[in-house]
């Protein structure tokens, strides 16, 4: 078989077997933003072995121009998922939409208009400045991503998480990268056929490696909604009494109520752990699976947020600075507490405690964060 051959093999293979993963991801009995995300990112993988096939605009016509949007799309996508996954924030604005459908059309500009079609046709070399821009602004996405993908895996609760943050960074992603980056490495003439079949052999493994996960489950839970928080202005208990760690779950709220371990600044997961005589994962399956929390620094700014807002409705402390009571309550310098309290309640400390007579109650904790 010829090398163009078994190159075009490996495209419709690869575009399959992809396509089948995302209608797997989108069939999953629990939709949403995350799951559609996800579908999206890796049909991605499809739309970029279709579109950038030989013979492409000849055999698709105006096909050939979905695919190849989509297939631009991917990175920007992929960088919400990122967002949604790791920082549990599901949602995208107009403006990041906007946003994107807009690097899809410059990008695309630039991409035909170097071949003088399009609107930039009698400008080939601004058609190729702008692509190279699109593809820079598509990498450093990417790598936006993986950043993401990295930062607070420390604090990170969600078992499955954790390991997913690897397998973003080291597969899914760095494929991306080299994808959106190999414009810059090899020209407008693009990669040479072995390099090309060698990439495509990688993405048929990862598109069949997605694929059965998928069939097998593996990404349900992560795939799923956030967990539960528990209930805004109730005292920090454990919602879920029954499973292996429940005890341990139970000593947590004692000791942390006990103890104020929470006061103490920079408090880590492994420093809780050690106070309380166990293992850093039955501490995180505990906190996550029997107090509804995916992340420790939210664990922690609950005990201290509620705090706070105790003391700046209480009258006989009106006259302490905010300083004092963001110190007192384990935070180590006032800008994290004003942004902690600002994102928990939607006013900042000293305005909550000038409104609170009249408008904000303790029952508002965890309203805005959620």
């Amino acid at each position: 078989m010829e090398l163009e051959t078994f190159d075009l093999v490996l495209r419709a293979a690869t575009a399959a077997l992809a396509l089948a993963a995302a209608a797997a991801i989108i069939a999953r009995p629990e939709r949403n933003r995350i799951a559609g995300y996800a579908a999206f990112a890796v049909a991605g993988i499809a739309a970029f072995v279709i579109a950038s096939a030989p013979g492409a605009h000849r055999a698709l016509g105006l096909g050939a121009f979905f695919f190849n949007a989509w297939c631009l799309a991917t990175p920007a996508v992929l960088w919400l998922l990122s967002r949604a996954l790791f920082y549990d924030r599901p949602q995208s604005s107009p403006a990041e939409l906007a946003a994107i459908g807009a690097l899809v059309a410059l990008t695309m500009a630039g991409d035909y208009g170097r071949f003088r079609l399009g609107p930039l046709a009698a400008y080939p070399d601004a058609a190729q400045a702008l692509l190279l821009a699109g593809r820079g602004v598509a990498a450093l996405l990417l790598l936006t991503a993986c950043a993401m993908a990295v930062m607070h895996w420390r604090v990170d609760l969600v078992e499955e998480r954790r390991r997913a943050r690897a397998i973003f960074v080291g597969v899914v992603a760095a494929s991306f990268v080299v994808l959106a980056s190999s414009e810059f490495v090899f020209g407008g003439g693009g990669a040479p056929l072995e390099a090309l079949v060698f990439g495509h052999v990688l993405l048929l493994a990862l598109a069949l490696a997605i694929l059965l996960a998928v069939a097998h489950g593996r990404f349900d839970a992560l795939l799923a909604q956030s967990a539960p928080r528990p209930l805004a202005g109730a005292p920090l208990a454990v919602v879920r009494s029954d499973g292996a760690d429940a005890v341990l779950a139970r000593k947590v709220v004692e000791e942390m109520a006990a103890r104020k371990l929470w006061k103490r600044d920079g408090l880590g997961i492994a420093d809780l752990a050690a106070e309380l005589g166990t293992q850093e994962h039955r501490l995180r399956r505990a906190i996550n699976h029997h107090l509804g929390y995916r992340n420790f620094n939210e664990f922690l700014h609950d005990y201290r947020l509620r705090e706070a807002a105790a003391r700046l409705r209480d009258p006989a402390e009106n006259r302490l600075p905010v300083l004092s009571i963001a110190l007192d309550c384990g935070y180590g310098s006032i800008g994290p507490f004003n942004r902690a309290f600002k994102a928990r309640f939607g006013v900042t400390p000293t305005q909550y405690r000038e409104l609170v007579p009249q408008t904000v109650a303790v029952s508002e904790i965890g309203q805005h964060s959620r």
